[in-house]
């Protein structure tokens, strides 16, 4: 049953002909570690011929050497948007040797940290910059953490699909929009947690010398046998510390605001490592809470896109919300490229509810709510009979789920008149009779297997799909990859500033 409020504001959105009207650019940023055919991490460099990590668009790498980054363009389909995925996996793939994908959230196992190259960009200013910022996560929080891989899905409404809402819409009134669509998103992750959650389980090397909770699966693995996503738990891509800030996403001035109190408030801890190594060359960027504002570990973020070298904080003050970036989504081990169309439609269809629900500011007390949700749907998000709290009562999740499916049904149906197919998908996705994180456990319980050997086996199969490739439409791809290698070279010639002092003129910009 949907409430009064939603079905109201859902019919003045279809009267109005929002969906008729909309346009909705999406895109994706999928990370994956490269292993060997026997499992472990890849100690090669990023290969070559697909570009300069720094100055390519299409792939990147993000903490370590070996976890590359497929980074989309925007698309106005799914469709389109699936099959240059796939297009971005089938060139990766053809530059691999004896290499593939762990096709997993959660890591490989580890023998020690050591393993862990960090990402290298080469000599430039900005490239150099990127490399201290990782040896300050390594300092923070240790290599491991960081090899946890997801999926970002960046997702916006044109600025004339606000039209048929505001006649003239400024980009405050779009800051707003925005700001309400995060906060109902924040209150209802724990869908997106028992949906796209496929991590329930972990090599024991993961937790190398960590405290934790998690219970013992076999020998070398841990789990929580009602888990979702321990990637999204207090042992994953998390940090305790960035909860003193307590963003609320009431107003974009207060949490750009926040993001330049986490960069300028000094913790001891990480002034005690110190700005700087033995040798006096920069190791991490601040000693604030946080060292930059993507250092931010939230489920969805504001963002704005602009030259390189820009601080996003001053981005977002000046040019305001330009795009919004789900980021709490596991990659899905089942398919080759971690998600396919019918997920991606139902993503579109939980952000569009998002804008269309009512939104009230969010309080000290709801961010507490939200948080203790958050933990108990990572956790045992799967156990019968599991409770959350809304408005600050216990409702259970059956009860819970049933509501919110109603609304989404809904919103998927109305989706259909700006492109068919979102309702087939919201079904397809919603009727599946066992959630990713439950078939996870449940094959690995069927064939004995212990993680590591369940992970290298299923990402071996999933290598199998880019074996034969056909690479007669990789031309823009290697033009791209050979272009950024040029732009690297004039980077690092016109490069000529210690890094010392360009850390200090890049924190003079905040």
């Amino acid at each position: 049953m949907t409430s009064d409020s939603f079905s109201s504001s859902l019919r003045a959105y279809r009267e109005r002909g929002f969906f008729k009207e909309i346009k909705i650019l999406r895109g994706i940023e999928r990370e994956s570690l490269r292993v060997d055919k026997s499992g472990k991490i890849s100690q090669k460099n990023h290969p070559k011929n697909l570009g300069s990590p720094l100055t390519n668009s299409d792939i990147t790498t993000d903490f370590a050497e070996a976890l590359v980054e497929l980074v989309t363009p925007t698309f106005e389909s799914p469709e389109e948007l699936f099959d240059h995925l796939n297009l971005l996996h089938r060139f990766l793939y053809s530059e691999l040797v004896d290499e593939m994908l762990w096709n997993f959230s959660m890591p490989c196992a580890f023998t020690n940290e050591k393993e862990i190259r960090i990402a290298e960009y080469g000599n430039s200013n900005s490239g150099m910059l990127k490399h201290v910022y990782r040896k300050g996560l390594r300092l923070r929080y240790g290599s491991i953490m960081q090899c946890v891989s997801g999926i970002h899905y960046n997702f916006s409404f044109t600025k004339n699909s606000w039209k048929t809402l505001d006649n003239n819409p400024s980009q405050s009134y779009v800051n707003e929009k925005y700001l309400g669509m995060i906060r109902n998103i924040k209150r209802n992750f724990w869908f997106i947690l028992e949906q796209f959650g496929a991590s329930p389980i972990t090599h024991k090397s993961y937790l190398f010398e960590r405290e934790h909770s998690l219970e013992k699966y076999n020998a070398n693995d841990l789990f929580l046998p009602y888990a979702t996503s321990l990637r999204m738990s207090d042992v994953g891509y998390q940090s305790n510390i960035q909860d003193s800030l307590k963003i609320s996403y009431n107003n974009l001035d207060e949490f750009i605001n926040a993001l330049v109190k986490g960069i300028k408030t000094p913790v001891k801890k990480f002034n005690d490592i110190g700005m700087f190594d033995d040798a006096g060359i920069a190791q991490q960027i601040s000693t604030g809470i946080l060292q930059i504002e993507n250092e931010l570990y939230d489920i969805v973020r504001p963002k704005r896109s602009g030259p390189s070298g820009s601080r996003p904080a001053s981005l977002l003050k000046t040019g305001g919300i330009e795009y919004l970036e789900l980021r709490g989504i596991d990659v899905n081990p089942f398919i080759p490229e971690g998600i396919d169309v019918s997920k991606i439609k139902l993503l579109d269809i939980y952000i569009t509810h998002s804008l269309i629900s009512e939104s009230p500011l969010i309080s000290d007390k709801e961010i507490e709510e939200i948080k203790a949700n958050q933990k108990i749907m990572v956790s045992k998000g799967r156990l019968k009979n599991v409770m959350l709290s809304k408005n600050g009562d216990l409702i259970s999740l059956a009860e819970l789920r049933k509501n919110f499916l109603a609304e989404l049904e809904q919103t998927a149906e109305a989706l259909d008149e700006y492109s068919e197919g979102y309702l087939k998908a919201f079904h397809l996705e919603i009727n599946k009779n066992m959630l990713q994180s439950e078939k996870i456990l449940a094959e690995m319980d069927v064939k004995g297997f212990e993680f590591q050997e369940y992970a290298l086996n299923q990402s071996k199969k999933i290598a199998e799909n880019f074996d034969s490739s056909d690479i007669s439409d990789f031309y823009a791809l290697t033009n791209s990859a050979q272009a950024s290698i040029e732009n690297l070279r004039n980077l690092e010639e016109s490069s000529s500033m210690d890094i010392n002092k360009y850390v200090e003129l890049y924190n003079s910009k905040i």
